[in-house]
């Protein structure tokens, strides 16, 4: 990936259209287009659509699972299978596999760890229920690609261009 690729995909992050893109990095617009589909398609970025399970009256946690063998890949890929599961991830550290899911009562949560606690090489399960959600600022997203950026643009200058057009927005 070159810096244009990381300046496209932080520009996207913050929201910025194609055209946007295009007179913000001086780069016509049918590259933009072209590059961004490129992006899309190949995963560098994720748009992820999920239901407001909080506001749908779905309560929502996270399993850790902690193994005794190294077998996490597999016990991940049983677990993403079962009903109520949105994702599961491997983890260095704490647990070693982490999964999240929606449930409705406590008959079901009790369901999904005693279905998770049969897998072989299991040792134990703990759960924690979402309360809340804090929305993280975009520009923090757009910070971690700061680095790989060259001298063509800065990031305070796409924040203060950003801070510009939502300033005359709210006029």
């Amino acid at each position: 990936m070159n810096n244009t690729t990381f300046k496209i995909i932080s520009l996207l992050v913050l929201g910025y259209d194609n055209k946007k893109i295009s007179s913000t990095l001086k780069i016509p617009l049918s590259t933009i287009q072209r590059r961004t589909r490129i992006i899309l398609h190949s995963g560098l970025v994720n748009l992820d659509y999920r239901p407001n399970f909080k506001i749908l009256g779905i309560k929502k946690g996270l399993l850790h699972i902690y193994m005794h063998d190294g077998q996490l890949k597999k016990t991940a890929e049983k677990i993403s299978e079962m009903e109520g599961i949105l994702e599961v991830t491997i983890h260095v550290g704490n647990s070693d596999v982490v999964a999240e899911f929606v449930y409705d009562n406590s008959e079901d949560l009790v369901d999904i760890i005693a279905l998770i606690k049969q897998i072989q090489g299991v040792d134990k399960v703990q759960w924690s229920e979402e309360v809340y959600r804090v929305t993280t600022d975009k520009e923090n997203v757009v910070k971690s690609f700061q680095k790989y950026w060259s001298n063509s643009i800065h990031y305070s200058n796409v924040n203060s261009n950003n801070n510009n057009n939502n300033s005359s927005r709210t006029k």
